[in-house]
């Protein structure tokens, strides 16, 4: 029972989808700060993949300039290794449209903290608790633990499905090296029971 509360997994990616759209439709009808940062630890978390010490580490000047299908490159703080990263349409359109009405300064955090105005980026703490209140507020359900992993691993384990679902059946391999794992055995630890249902679908009798 006590690793059951502790343990994050993953949200099916449609319930992702959703909740980032919903965030966005508020945004954009509220068109308030706490409704921007609400929208970019959820777009951000889901759409890059990074932990989160990498996302709060994220400044506007980073991702502002960038073009949908650009790459770039981030080091990771805890493995320091270069990480290879996609602007993604949907991203590009979340940050274009908060840009557009906040009109941030290029040089703060785009996850800052309420005291540091920008010059200083919120804490792991104070984003776990935020993303607790996103989920109460919209109502979206969950399995154990509701914490910024829960973020990381919904974009990995929706990464691995889609692959499986075109087709890609080396799609855990490619996943798995794309987040540095050293082994593809760590990432189906890492992701929890999702990972192990879609590859028992190749087991059909």
């Amino acid at each position: 029972m006590k690793n059951q509360k502790t343990t994050t997994y993953s949200l099916d990616w449609d319930t992702v989808v959703n909740l980032e759209s919903r965030l966005l439709r508020d945004f954009q009808s509220q068109k308030t700060i706490t409704k921007a940062r609400d929208l970019l630890m959820v777009s951000i978390g889901v759409r890059l993949g990074m932990r989160v010490i990498d996302n709060l580490s994220l400044r506007w000047e980073d991702l502002m300039d960038l073009q949908v299908g650009e790459r770039f490159v981030r080091v990771e703080k805890k493995t320091n290794k270069e990480r290879i990263l996609v602007m993604s349409t949907k991203l590009k359109e979340v940050l274009d449209c908060i840009i557009e009405v906040l009109k941030p300064e290029p040089t703060h955090f785009i996850l800052s903290s309420q005291k540091g105005k920008g010059m200083e980026h919120m804490c792991v703490q104070t984003f776990n608790r935020i993303l607790k209140g996103i989920m109460k507020e919209y109502k979206v359900k969950y399995i154990g633990n509701c914490s910024s992993h829960l973020l990381r691993k919904s974009w990995v384990v929706g990464s691995i499905k889609k692959g499986f679902e075109n087709g890609d059946h080396l799609s855990l391999v490619k996943v798995s090296r794309l987040i540095g794992h050293s082994n593809i055995s760590t990432t189906l630890r890492y992701t929890n029971f999702e990972t192990s249902q879609s590859l028992a679908l190749f087991e059909l009798s």
